[in-house]
């Protein structure tokens, strides 16, 4: 794709930020850079931007949360690419070419994937995109496997993780952005599928890498994370029509064994707290996807198994 590219960084972070822009200064700079910040008023911000050629601060009145701060900063983008980027990552050189350069508005493809490596082991990969079951429960696409298997011939995801994605800003904002009634995860999950009903596709960029450490800014399995992830996996749930008498078993199945073992592990309710109060908040506005419209999905025990690998491998890497 020609043309300019605009990166969002949303932060409620502002001693992250700095080492991500660091490495965007690095990679060759050439493009806007909007830092949003959600409530902190920080004055490092300020300094940490100026750095930067041509990055800058948006201050929002308060914590909007993840979903209204991309769209409150792309409503001011110039770019024809949008680029998002999480504060707790670093990229490596040249990757907002990298990302933006396989997208195709001509042809609908108008996401792209970056692939983000594990914080904790670097040859390993975090996120290479979206993958969904059928109950669209979701999951990092290539979450764990070495980074070697991106020197073969590897399937394009469903659409970007929010923690590396690149979109045409026509196609963003005809679509409508982010659902605002979605403050933090999951909000790409929907984006994603709101854009392939419309017939968009998505590109695996795979040169285009960096490094995400995993839930630096709320911690993995704190309640608040659990919360949110949950919410918006309840809000999801009712919003696409998933929960019908045909899949509820399967998704009766995947619910119980994911909020019982982050009772047992993380040690809280939040998920189920979450859970409910996203139910209750969603109103059904879009069609369950239609067979052929979404990828072959894997099944309860490929899904559950690759979330608990997850979960193990994060309790490793914090004790």
């Amino acid at each position: 794709m020609g043309g300019s590219a605009t990166v969002i960084v949303p932060t409620i972070s502002p001693h992250l930020v700095g080492r991500l822009l660091d490495s965007l200064a690095a990679s060759g700079g050439g493009y806007e850079v909007i830092v949003a910040d959600n409530g902190t008023g920080s004055p490092e911000l300020e300094r940490t931007a100026a750095a930067l050629d041509g990055a800058r601060v948006l201050r929002l009145d308060g914590n909007l949360g993840y979903a209204r701060a991309v769209n409150r900063a792309a409503r001011e983008a110039t770019g024809d690419a949008l680029v998002l980027l999480n504060d707790d990552s670093v990229v490596d050189a040249d990757y907002v070419d990298r990302i933006t350069e396989v997208l195709d508005p001509g042809a609908g493809v108008v996401m792209a994937a970056g692939v983000m490596r594990d914080g904790a082991d670097p040859g390993l990969i975090e996120t290479a995109g979206i993958e969904l079951d059928r109950t669209l429960l979701a999951f990092d696409y290539l979450n764990g496997e070495p980074l070697a298997v991106l020197d073969g011939s590897v399937a394009d995801p469903i659409g970007p993780s929010g923690a590396a994605a690149a979109f045409s800003r026509e196609a963003f904002q005809e679509i409508g952005g982010f659902d605002e009634g979605l403050f933090a995860y999951l909000e790409d999950v929907d984006l994603v599928l709101r854009m392939r009903m419309a017939g968009a596709s998505c590109r695996l960029a795979s040169a285009a890498r960096g490094l995400h450490e995993h839930s630096a800014t709320l911690g993995a399995g704190s309640e608040r994370k659990d919360y949110l992830m949950g919410y918006g996996r309840g809000y999801l749930l009712r919003k696409w029509g998933v929960i019908t008498p045909r899949r509820l078993p399967a998704v009766l199945a995947r619910e119980l064994a994911i909020s019982t073992g982050q009772a047992v592990v993380d040690r809280n309710l939040g998920g189920v707290r979450g859970r409910v109060r996203g139910l209750r908040a969603a109103r059904p506005t879009e069609p369950y996807p239609p067979d052929g419209t979404l990828p072959d999905p894997p099944s309860l025990g490929a899904t559950l198994g690759r979330r608990w690998r997850r979960r193990s491998r994060i309790r490793r890497n914090e004790a």
